[in-house]
């Protein structure tokens, strides 16, 4: 949990919010390459592989429960939280 004290707000820190949580979900998606293989899907109507399918659904339901707490953790980019 990061504590926002007079420091922080002199130096314009604002508490991680669920913009940030998406903004690394869209991160992680992009280095999965989901964006490609949806796109080719749609245009071949060749299904996208499992494993990407998958990853995606597991990273998009990490990113709903960090954004849902109360308090996101200050590490929530950390690998502890996402799929490898």
């Amino acid at each position: 949990m990061r504590l926002v004290g007079k420091d922080d707000a002199d130096r314009g820190e604002a508490p991680v919010g669920a913009r940030d949580v998406e903004a690394e979900a869209r991160r992680r998606l992009s280095v999965l390459g989901h964006e490609r293989h949806r796109v080719r899907s749609l245009a071949t109507g060749i299904d996208m592989p499992r494993e990407v399918h998958i990853k995606h659904l597991q990273i998009m339901a990490i990113a709903l429960a960090l954004s849902s707490l109360e308090s996101i953790p200050d590490d929530y980019r950390s690998d502890v939280y996402w799929p490898k």
